[in-house]
């Protein structure tokens, strides 16, 4: 490497810590570390900060944080425990001590953080969704939408899907489609680890598309592009391939792949009403799941396609009687804003709205976070 080379390679190396590092720049590049997705080295950083200095709360929680994402929980809690020792008033580190107990399966004490708490900050909206959670999961409806409700009201945006929980308790009406503020909150946080995830729906609209595309050069939309799975999967395929999300943060991710012609941020049905007679194909892994009633969606995305044009995407199963769409059973899928939808459903909208049903297959979706294979139905339409 000459000197020019090795001036290049300065500029773009990661920063380093030096060895002897002040303690309030070291908890900095642990958590600017953390922002990056990088939790080994947020732990490493944050904790040669304590080392240095183990009279802060914050470095003791940002520890326990970054120790919580590397799936450290025994570490993580008494990390928090240590920041409670120095701050006993420290209401978020009393809620999120009240989680990675419940990770850990001790209920009753992450119970008692969560409503420690909430005693010390009344209204605390973090607490009682967690209590609502809580007490959802431990079949006390009545409790829950008590406390599902009161964080409602300190959060009338829902940025957390409290709606969508309770209309699962049946307390609620489900909204029309998941709130844009819990969406934006939502994958602000996955953004970091998403490419990651045990997640097998990209890889499903990727071949399903490929399947019955029957050719390549194709104008594609990717709906809900996240960071780019698929487009990333269908660059071959793609005479132009452009992708829309609300998330900034997945944008982000997917602009770094640099496999889009063009990336646009925004509401979906509102992009595709710009975009008449556009594209040969449109696809959208894990994004209908987000939309109860997918009329309005299926009128915007048959409006944007051309003749024979193909519309491949992913939804959960619904199997309740009405065999129509409703909040996900599954609660931790209903905690992520997910709807489900019957086959005959969306066989009967397909046809209203001029698609007939190419293919529809139930397959792997993605795995949760306890290792459990979760369904999903794979469908792929053609405009008439």
């Amino acid at each position: 490497m000459n000197r020019k080379q090795r001036r290049a390679s300065a500029k773009t190396a990661a920063p380093v810590a030096p060895p002897a590092a002040d303690p309030m720049d070291l908890h900095a590049l642990g958590v600017e570390a953390f922002q990056a997705g990088d939790n080994a080295r947020a732990v490493e950083l944050i904790a040669r900060a304590v080392a240095l200095n183990g009279q802060v709360p914050s470095f003791h929680y940002n520890l326990a944080i970054a120790l919580k994402a590397l799936g450290r929980l025994q570490d993580a809690a008494a990390s928090y425990q240590r920041a409670l020792d120095l701050k006993p008033d420290y209401v978020e580190a009393h809620n999120n001590l009240g989680n990675v107990w419940k990770a850990l399966g001790q209920r009753d004490k992450a119970r008692a953080s969560f409503a420690q708490a909430l005693a010390m900050r009344p209204g605390y909206a973090d607490a009682h969704y967690n209590l609502g959670v809580l007490a959802a999961e431990a079949s006390e409806p009545d409790l829950a939408a008590r406390h599902l409700k009161a964080c409602l009201d300190q959060d009338p945006g829902d940025s957390r899907g409290v709606g969508m929980l309770l209309a699962r308790l049946g307390a609620g009406v489900a909204p029309e489609q998941t709130p844009p503020a819990h969406l934006l909150s939502l994958y602000d946080v996955r953004s970091r680890f998403w490419d990651g995830e045990r997640y097998f729906g990209a890889a499903l609209v990727a071949g399903g598309l490929r399947r019955h595309a029957g050719r390549d050069g194709l104008d594609i939309l990717d709906i809900g592009c996240g960071t780019g799975l698929v487009g990333a999967a269908l660059r071959d395929l793609a005479g132009r391939l452009d992708g829309v999300d609300l998330s900034p943060a997945m944008l982000e991710k997917a602009k770094a792949k640099t496999v889009y012609d063009g990336l646009f941020q925004g509401d979906l049905v509102s992009f595709l009403a710009g975009c008449a007679d556009r594209y040969d194909a449109v696809v959208g892994a894990a994004t209908l799941i987000h939309f109860g009633d997918l009329e309005i969606l299926f009128q915007a995305v048959f409006r944007s396609l051309r003749a024979r044009g193909l519309f491949v995407f992913t939804v959960f199963p619904h199997e309740d009687a009405s065999g129509n769409y409703g909040v996900a059973a599954n609660h931790a899928l209903a905690r992520s804003g997910c709807f489900g939808h019957g086959a005959a459903y969306v066989e009967r909208l397909a046809r209203e709205t001029g698609f007939s049903v190419t293919g529809m297959e139930t397959a792997v979706h993605e795995h949760d976070q306890d290792g459990n294979p979760v369904t999903g139905m794979l469908v792929v339409l053609q405009r008439a």
